[in-house]
Parts: C-alpha cells; structure tokens; sequence
C-alpha cells in the first residue's frame, strides 16, 4: 500500500531544456490567442438563452461574478506559468507539487475541456453558417447533414460541423506561428463587429427592459454564473503553450490578464446592450446578437453580426484545438499515455501525430454528438482544474518558501490564494447533480486507465526501476 501510495504522489521536476518547440509566440500574439479563445459562442450563443430562461438583465451581475472567480484564476495561472514555463497547464503544474495520480485526473479532465469544446463550438458555428446561408440566399440544406445522428428530427450527421473541425486540424499540422497568425487576423475582425453591435445597439437601450431585472431570482444569478465560466474558457489555453513564449515571464502574465480583462470588458457592455434592447424573454435564440438586431429593423447590421459569429467561432476552435494537442503532448512525454504520440514533425515542429489523431476523433464526434451532450461536462471538468492548480500554487509556495524566480506573483497571496478556492468551490456548487455524476463516472474512468497502464509506462516510474 505504501508503494502504491508512493507511486500516484512522485513528483516531476521538469527543466528548461527539456523543451524541444521554438519560442516563437510574444505577448500580442498571447493576447490575441486568449481573446480568439475566450470571446466565442459564450458570448454570441449562451448569452440570449440564459438570460431568457435562467438571469434574466441580470445576466449582466452573472459575468461579473464569473469573471472574479476565473479572473483570480487567471492570476493562479500567470504566477505558474512565468515561473515554470512548460508545455502542458494545469496538468504539469499540479504533477510537479501535488503529485503523479492527481496531475493525470487533472490532464483527464484538461482533455475533456478541450476535447468536448472543439466539437461543440464546431457545432455551433454550423449552425450559424446554415442560418447566414438560408436567411440570406433563402438556401435550404437536406434535413439529413444538418445536426447530429437523430432518427426521430431525420438527422444522421452535421456536415458543416463535421468539416469545420477537420478544418482546422489540417491548420495546426502546419505550424502554431502560422496558426496564431490566422488567430491574429480573425480576432480583429472579432472585435470589430462587437464594437459595431454596442455602437448601433446603443441608441435603441430602453431602460423599462431592466425593470425586471431578476426575474428568476437570485438563485437564478447564481445557476447563471455557473453557465457563464463557459464564456471565459479559452484563456488558460494560454498556459499550455508556455513553451513555445519568447520571454515567458513577461509575457505570459501580459498575455492571460490582458485577454481576461478585455474579453470582461467586452462581456458587460455587450450584455448589457443586449438586455436593456430586446425584452430579455425574447433571447431565446442560438443567434442572440444578430437576432436582436434583425427585431430592431436593422437587418444589415444583424447579417453583419451573423458573419461576425461564424468568424469568432472559428478563432476559438483554433485556440482549443491548441489546447487540446499540447495537453495530450505533455501526458504522452511523460509516459502516461503511448510515449510514441509526443513526436514533433521535422519541419513543422508540432505534435503531428496527436494532432492528426484528436483531430479525428473530433471531428467524428462534431458530426454525431449533440451540442447538448458535449456542453455538460466542459464547465466542470474546467473548475476542477482550476481549483486544482488554485492548490497547487500554494503547495509550491510553501515548498520554495515563498521564494518564485523572477516570473510574475500574486500579490497578498495568503488571502487572495485561499479566496480563489472558495469562489470555485461556491460556483461549482451551482451545478446540477446530473453533471456531478457525469464527472465522476469520467474520472473514475481515468483513475482506471492510470492504474492499468499510466502508473507503470510513467517516465518516473521507468526512472525509479533503473
């Protein structure tokens, strides 16, 4: 038993020059990185349905506590990141302070959130393309490629869906510079037409549509808030491509607060626009944004907005197909999945066959799965990472004595650091039990798949039998 135990809590210690990418990525491109991975279908889908059937204007106050739960995160996440630069995220940083069996539940759980969230958005923005496309050419698609395998709607698969995922899998073979660059461009257009939907939106707020501002109660704030985490997914993405920052310990930190600061921003005048404009029991749509221009007779500006949300979408899943490619990287270099996967392409210098795999993988499951089934377990499974790496910060901190290199540190971490837990474990309460079960049942089936196989192919373990 002891043994055992000994084994699940060894530790990593990783080092500089054990990375093998180039550090190709400043802090502009981590900026835009973080926003094209945050600002997405939180913003331009989740937003009108939760504040139709679960906030109400008060949607408003739920990304505002969203944001301070994630944001302290997003402080965790830079503290860590500047100081231990590697590939990998919460995964590696919970392996070098807490221990082997919790880093790889973490991982488990990091290959969920990237895993479910390239397919679900892919879905999303299919849809947005069919609607754009049926709304403005009057084109209608077979019933058949136009959602998820369901006998009873006539679906069998969602083409578009399936596609766009292929798409982008194809784009990062060729090279993170090469993505982060189409990231750069897509992102301006991005802000762009947020900026034209608060400008045009701006002169038709009506504040008798805020009269009712908590119509479904604080509970419903509350219930909101949860749902919200998923608006500012994509920023910790950032971490996992630590390795490959120039000046990681500048930049990094630039790079994750400023994206979480400028997509909050964006967040409350956006959905505030969107509230005080449209009666909020009229949002009930997939396409909030647009719909509320096209109920305001501005039907220009609405298919403006449309092409804008395809766009956005699809910087997203750049960012989290990153995400997902640099997590499942790291567990195979440290052996807990097939060592052979962690091989980077001689030209590209990407993880080339992980690539190719998850892609396809997630493009199988962006075609057949429905949304509703892939969105369940990503906020979740997301928490629980960042309350894991909320503990691992002040593991390492009481290690080092509270003594960091030269990277970025929290300031008054003996409150903040504890704070962080206690926001994440309020919000996390807020889900329901069905979701609990689902995340238990898919970390069980990790903590399976570590001890048939992860515990004895583990570097360490390899290391310690020499």
């Amino acid at each position: 038993m002891n043994d055992l135990m000994g084994k699940m809590l060894r530790r990593k210690e990783y080092h500089a020059n054990e990375s093998k990418f180039e550090k190709k990525l400043g802090a502009l491109a981590l900026v835009m990185l973080g926003v094209g991975g945050t600002i997405g279908s939180g913003i331009f889908v989740l937003t009108g349905t939760t504040a139709a059937t679960v906030a109400g204007p008060a949607i408003v106050l739920s990304f505002i506590f969203a944001a301070i739960a994630v944001g302290m995160s997003a402080l965790v996440y830079a503290e860590l990141g500047s100081n231990i630069p590697i590939s990998g995220g919460a995964y590696s940083y919970t392996y070098t302070s807490i221990g082997e069996f919790a880093a790889w539940i973490v991982g488990w759980n990091l290959i969920l959130e990237y895993g479910l969230i390239v397919p679900a958005v892919s879905t999303g923005w299919a849809g947005y393309f069919r609607g754009f496309i049926e709304n403005t050419f009057g084109f209608s698609f077979p019933v058949a490629i136009t959602g998820s395998f369901n006998l009873a709607k006539g679906t069998v698969v969602d083409l578009f869906a399936l596609l766009m995922t292929a798409a982008i899998f194809m784009l990062l073979t060729l090279g993170i510079k090469k993505s982060a660059n189409t990231n750069t461009v897509i992102v301006s257009i991005k802000l762009a037409v947020l900026a034209l939907f608060i400008f045009v939106g701006i002169k038709y707020v009506d504040f008798n549509n805020l009269s009712n501002f908590t119509p479904f109660g604080w509970s419903g704030v509350w219930a909101a808030t949860s749902l919200m985490v998923f608006a500012y997914l994509g920023f910790d993405a950032l971490a996992t491509v630590a390795e490959e920052t120039k000046d990681v310990q500048k930049n990094l930190p630039i790079g994750l607060i400023g994206s979480l600061a400028l997509s909050t921003a964006l967040y409350l005048v956006v959905s505030f626009v969107l509230v005080s404009i449209v009666p909020y029991h009229k949002l009930d749509v997939p396409d909030a944004l647009a719909s509320a221009m096209y109920q305001l007779g501005e039907p220009f500006i609405g298919s403006i907005i449309a092409i804008g949300a395809i766009i956005t979408l699809t910087s997203v899943l750049i960012v989290m197909g990153i995400g997902l490619t640099r997590v499942v990287y790291a567990l195979s270099r440290d052996g807990l999945l097939p060592h052979g996967l962690a091989t980077l392409h001689p030209k590209t210098n990407t993880p080339y066959k992980i690539t190719i795999i998850t892609g396809v993988i997630a493009t199988f499951v962006a075609g057949f799965v429905p949304f509703k089934v892939l969105a369940e377990l990503i906020n979740i499974g997301t928490l629980f990472a960042y309350f894991m790496i909320g503990v691992a910060v002040i593991v390492i901190r009481k290690k080092n004595n509270n003594k960091l290199n030269k990277g970025f540190k929290i300031p008054y971490g003996k409150v903040l650091l504890p704070l962080n837990l206690i926001l994440l474990g309020i919000v996390m309460l807020g889900f329901s039990a069905e979701t609990w079960f689902r995340f238990v049942i898919w970390s069980l089936i990790g903590a399976f798949i570590y001890f048939i196989y992860g515990m004895k192919n583990s570097v360490l373990n390899k290391e310690e039998n020499q």
